[in-house]
């Protein structure tokens, strides 16, 4: 019940800015709810006093009476005030006609008084001069009429006490209109300072807002408005169900319902808005108190701090790439050089012979070819880093790279007996960095063979498609699972992992490739299951004739 008649005090409020209307329709419900509830009080004693005239007065009265309230509800409001003043006047009128006709002179009549005042602050303009003079006209009417009735001349006496009322209704008159201007006067006073601190708050890069006990907004800055497609008018008095997204709702209802408990919740998170776009928002909600510390309301402040996160999201890859790198080095590199510090101390101390060393050095010269290959990655990479990636494109035979890079790897092949087939045509010609195009064809041909048991297969075709010239590295080798894909895709840094047949790499092989090619102008797909092999896709820019 207590939220029903809430609901029907503010009929109407949602959406007014202009303090003196929101005062005035809040007005005109409130009275009009205690009229009714007075008229149906009264009906009800009236009905055991079995006085039936003024019984079906006051029930209508009560009825009546909320049809201002419905007036608000669909924002008609001069009518809703009109109406509010017409019932009030006319069923005063016919109460007091009542009360003559049945002997009784209560001065009844003397209430309209007090609705001139209302008259003259509910409206503005002539309305206001032509409402009083009309209640008064009907007051001064009643007075005549009742004198009617109590059979009395309209002697001295009588007009005296016209003029009294009307010196009465004169000085009400002037006290009300001074306190009205005085009103408006601190009405504007406060309409400057709103202005003021919208200005202000309005120019600011975060988002600002004040939620009162029932979670309506109460004041909210442009950022609102731009971002959530609604006019701060109509913000303003809406339920925050009503205002935010879904997604944004479900994160932030259990953190009003924190403030509005006392505590200050603070959050960070990648949020998006209805525009599609996303940011990362960072804020608190922090409650407000009265003077008697009771919670009336609760603060809001976001901040965009996108940049912010994204620098701290590149250090924290920077730093993990770091632990990485040196992980890799460590392994890749002080494994070989470990390995090559015993073969030589261990000829130094005369405790090999000739054809044991010799026995060994098969061995030394792929741990060799394998700490340049490193090596060679890894400076590449050292600076691209320190200098940023230039491109010098150039017209680039595809044939000619990929049979650069096979033969580069042709003991890797021999080895482990890998049957390779190159189906490249002769219109495959490229235009991009011809350096780029090696280290990423290379890094890919050694990623397909070190993973590829022996006796395996290594495919690769060579096309002009749709105004691309497409290159496709096909193995049947171990494959990889979709999250690894995802990561290479990625350029992330990878955890260096042997070969088939204990090949070592950088682990930042292939993501420096693909980091590469897309300087290029190249996009790269990567097709793959576990055990079924893997199909790398590169596209590349047709070089002009």
């Amino acid at each position: 019940m207590k939220k029903f008649l809430s609901k029907l005090s503010q009929a109407g409020l949602h959406g007014l800015v202009d303090p003196l209307d929101y005062r005035r329709v809040l007005f005109v419900n409130n009275l009009s709810l205690i009229t009714s509830g007075v008229a149906f009080s009264v009906t009800i004693l009236l009905l055991f006093e079995n006085v039936f005239p003024q019984f079906f007065v006051t029930l209508i009265g009560g009825f009546i009476f909320l049809v201002a309230v419905y007036l608000n509800h669909i924002r008609s409001y001069i009518l809703a005030r009109a109406a509010f003043l017409l019932i009030s006047v006319t069923l005063l009128t016919v109460a007091s006609y009542v009360a003559y006709d049945q002997g009784r002179f209560n001065e009844v009549e003397n209430i309209l008084i007090g609705f001139m005042a209302v008259n003259y602050l509910l409206f503005d303009g002539r309305l206001r001069y032509l409402g009083f003079l009309l209640i008064y006209g009907v007051l001064i009417w009643l007075k005549f009429l009742k004198q009617e009735y109590l059979g009395q001349p309209y002697d001295l006496n009588f007009y005296l006490t016209l003029q009294n009322i009307s010196i009465l209704c004169l000085l009400m008159f002037l006290f009300v209109d001074a306190f009205r201007n005085s009103l408006l006067r601190a009405f504007h006073r406060l309409k400057e300072k709103d202005e003021l601190l919208y200005s202000m708050i309005d120019n600011v890069p975060i988002y600002i807002g004040l939620v009162d006990q029932e979670k309506k907004y109460k004041m909210v800055n442009l950022n609102y408005e731009k971002s959530f497609g609604m006019d701060r008018d109509k913000i303003i008095g809406s339920h925050v169900k009503d205002v935010l997204p879904e997604n944004i709702l479900k994160k932030h209802l259990p953190l009003i319902d924190q403030a509005l408990k006392g505590d200050s919740p603070e959050f960070l998170e990648l949020t998006k808005m209805p525009d599609g776009g996303t940011f990362y928002a960072g804020g608190r909600y922090s409650p407000i108190r009265s003077e008697t510390g009771e919670i009336t309301g609760i603060s809001v402040f976001v901040n965009d701090v996108t940049k912010l996160e994204e620098a701290k999201n590149k250090l924290k890859a920077a730093n993990s790439t770091k632990d990485k790198l040196f992980s890799i080095i460590a392994h890749d590199i002080r494994g070989p050089l470990d390995l090559f510090d015993g073969l030589v101390d261990y000829s130094s101390s005369g405790d090999i012979s000739k054809e044991e060393f010799l026995e060994h050095q098969k061995s030394v010269k792929e741990k060799l070819s394998d700490l340049k290959e490193t090596v060679n990655t890894l400076l590449e990479w050292a600076r691209t880093q320190l200098d940023g990636i230039n491109t010098f494109p150039t017209s680039t035979n595809v044939l000619e790279i990929v049979n650069s890079n096979l033969e580069l790897y042709k003991s890797l092949i021999d080895k482990k007996k890998i049957r390779t087939n190159v189906d490249i045509h002769s219109n495959a010609i490229a235009y991009l960095d011809s350096n780029h195009l090696k280290i990423g064809v290379r890094n890919m041909i050694h990623n397909s063979l070190k993973f590829t048991k022996p006796g395996g297969m290594l495919d690769i075709r060579g096309l002009r498609k749709d105004g691309r010239v497409i290159l496709e590295i096909v193995d049947d080798g171990l494959g990889m699972e979709q999250d690894k894909i995802e990561s290479i895709l990625n350029k992330e840094l990878q955890n260096s992992k042997s070969g088939t047949q204990g090949e070592v790499g950088t682990g930042l092989g292939l993501s420096f490739s693909l980091e590469l090619l897309e300087k290029n102008n190249c996009d790269v797909k990567i097709e793959s299951e576990p055990g079924k092999g893997t199909r790398m896709i590169i596209g590349m820019q047709v070089a002009e004739n």
